[in-house]
């Protein structure tokens, strides 16, 4: 009987031994779910287990382009040639009176203009008249040409020839006319352009606005350059510009016109509105880790599946992230500092909701 109650004591020491044993070669993870009030549990915990739920992550975008459409702006002189009368006859006498008329259209702009008249025959003198204006008499046959101030053309004109009246009663002129052309020299102008812009994004979320275009200029004339009503630019440009217009943007209230004014030649290529988005933050999380045996994994969970892309920065070293699943994980250990504060930042490529972030 004595023997069977000493063994009982050491029975009892020996589980206790190989308990203590067993719980000192346990993972700390483990020890720690035993005997929670250890002293290494409180490092372990928050090396072990980070638990949070980042949320609504958005998008941030850094640099947003509007692209206007090109310009060109020109100013040329041109030459019309145009058949006004083709083989028309025209006669006066003392009682009557038989004109040759036409309508012509005319060219705004205008430079100079000629009537060229071809008389293939010819009695007396040849009045000639725009609008009911006279503006000149030719005599004789052959090509005659009355020059025309251009001012006196408008859109559409009547021009109207009749011989002068004879000498002698019973008797008439009569001028037989081949061809009236009229010439002109006159400019074509396209010399003012506007594009119209609307910028969405919030001002407050806007850094700076630039605009800018390359040019190539066939003039010594300047090119002027307003955002809304105010004028940005008024100089000769025949490279590329580039050019601050935040403020300009901001007081037409974050929509307008771009335009573009020269009375030279100019051909305006890539004109673009570029906007820079000041930069957002996002949550970082912090944990302190110690030296583990054991793998350390960044889970991260999401409310729904369909493709998500995301950046996750452990200490600065960018993991992608891009999963259709629900949860996504990866060990980094390597991207940790033993006893040290390390840190979590989660970058969204679209806007993303990760209802959580565990390391553990």
């Amino acid at each position: 009987m004595n023997n069977k109650g000493e063994a009982v004591p050491i029975l009892i020491l020996a589980i206790g031994l190989l308990l203590a044993i067993y719980t000192y070669l346990l993972p700390v993870s483990e020890k720690c779910s035993l005997i929670p009030g250890l002293a290494d549990c409180k490092v372990s915990e928050a090396a072990r287990f980070v638990n949070i739920t980042p949320g609504l992550l958005e998008k941030q975008e850094t640099a947003v382009r509007y692209l206007l459409p090109e310009v060109d702006l020109f100013r040329r002189e041109a030459i019309d040639v145009a058949s006004v009368l083709e083989n028309a006859e025209a006669s006066k006498a003392w009682f009557s009176s038989h004109p040759a008329k036409a309508v012509l259209e005319a060219q705004e702009n205008g430079r100079s203009a000629k009537l060229f008249i071809f008389v293939n025959k010819a009695q007396g003198g040849l009045k000639v008249y725009l609008n009911n204006d006279k503006v000149g008499t030719t005599w004789g046959e052959g090509l005659k040409i009355i020059e025309i101030d251009p001012e006196k053309l408008n859109e559409e004109n009547e021009i109207k020839v009749i011989p002068t009246a004879p000498l002698f009663p019973f008797f008439s002129n009569t001028y037989e006319i081949g061809k009236i052309v009229l010439k002109e020299e006159y400019v074509i102008t396209h010399n003012r352009i506007s594009a119209p812009f609307i910028i969405v994004e919030n001002p407050k979320d806007i850094l700076d606005v630039k605009l800018s275009f390359r040019t190539r200029c066939f003039t010594e004339d300047n090119l002027s350059v307003y955002v809304g009503n105010e004028k940005i630019i008024e100089d000769k440009i025949c490279k590329g510009f580039l050019k601050d217009v935040t403020n300009e943007v901001k007081i037409t209230n974050m929509s307008g016109n771009v335009t573009f004014a020269s009375e030279g030649n100019y051909i305006i290529r890539e004109p673009a509105i570029d906007i820079r988005m000041k930069e957002r933050t996002w949550p970082t999380y912090y944990f302190y880790f110690n030296e583990s045996i054991e793998p350390v994994t960044l889970k991260l969970q999401f409310n729904e599946t369909g493709v998500k892309k995301l950046t996750a920065q452990v200490n600065g070293n960018a993991l992608s992230v891009e999963t259709s699943k629900k949860e996504w994980e990866t060990i980094i250990n390597k991207y940790l500092i033993e006893d040290s504060e390390n840190s979590i930042l989660l970058i969204p490529e679209e806007n993303v909701v990760v209802s959580k972030l565990e390391v553990a």
